[in-house]
């Protein structure tokens, strides 16, 4: 038996499920970024006699398996089922190596594929010397502009994409080249996806916006964050309010990958990330 599903919005409470059950930190592990990436990393569902995962692949065309439960109760056995010499288990956490053997399975991580963490807390407070920089542009910004958000929903997405098409603008990069077609589908399905939002109005006009989802009881993603260039100290100021509103109800932020982008890695970086959060590659040893 060798069942393969596209990836469908109707998936969702089925692998919104799963991904509850794992209690994962890892971002990948989000029905979201599976259905919006589905096109770009083909995402499928496939089941076989030895069990259902994910399978897709990554720009350079290599092959890769996220599991939908935890391998605590598999066999060595039938963990190499699902692996043929080539393909390999992705993301796997690290609190998961245990579970493979090593004179079975090698274990390996690209540093751009890692998740930055960051205590909801310090986000919301910029205190201490880390921070020194964006707290001045934060001032900057409240010097400047009078900021309103409301939460995002169906009175209020037309706005957000305005956002979003300004942002593509101002990148001065093709669509292709961005995530702009991606967001766009997030905002269009905004309440299928059970996604959060705030977007942010100033002097009455839209101007940012953020979208993300709970990824555990303790750690929120952030998925987007798109403000416009011409008001300074906006991504500062989104992040600030942003991790105001959530602090009650997580202790962690999770803002995803760097993608090997060196900008972003030191943007990240810049808001002193609590962890730094290794995705491993699981593959076969040569010769099994």
């Amino acid at each position: 038996m060798d069942i393969t599903e596209n990836i469908e919005l109707t998936h969702h409470a089925l692998l919104a499920e799963h991904f509850r059950r794992m209690h994962l930190n890892v971002s990948d592990y989000t029905f979201t970024n599976v259905y919006l990436f589905r096109n770009i990393s083909r995402y499928s569902i496939r089941t076989k006699f030895c069990g259902t995962f994910i399978s897709a692949y990554n720009a350079k065309g290599q092959n890769y398996i996220m599991p939908l439960a935890s391998p605590a109760d598999c066999s060595k056995e039938t963990l190499t089922e699902f692996l043929d010499g080539d393909n390999f288990f992705f993301p796997i956490p690290e609190e998961w190596l245990p579970y493979f053997a090593s004179d079975t399975f090698s274990a390996s991580y690209n540093a751009s594929e890692s998740d930055y963490i960051y205590l909801t807390s310090s986000m919301a407070s910029f205190s201490g010397k880390q921070f020194t920089r964006h707290r001045n542009h934060l001032n900057q910004f409240f010097g400047a502009y009078r900021a309103a958000g409301r939460p995002l929903g169906e009175e209020t997405l037309p706005d957000a994409m305005t956002v979003l098409q300004i942002w593509q603008n101002e990148s001065r990069l093709p669509a292709a080249k961005t995530d702009f077609a991606v967001c766009t589908e997030a905002l269009q399905n905004f309440s299928a996806l059970a996604l959060w939002g705030t977007i942010y109005y100033i002097e009455a006009k839209p101007a940012g916006f953020v979208i993300g989802e709970p990824l555990n009881s303790d750690m929120f993603c952030l998925h987007f964050a798109k403000g416009s260039r011409q008001y300074h100290g906006i991504y500062q100021f989104m992040f600030n309010d942003t991790a105001k509103k959530l602090e009650a109800d997580y202790k962690y932020l999770n803002l995803e990958e760097d993608m090997g982008d060196k900008n972003l890695k030191k943007t990240k970086l810049s808001y002193g990330p609590q962890q730094i959060l290794k995705k491993y590659r699981i593959g076969l040893r040569a010769g099994i």
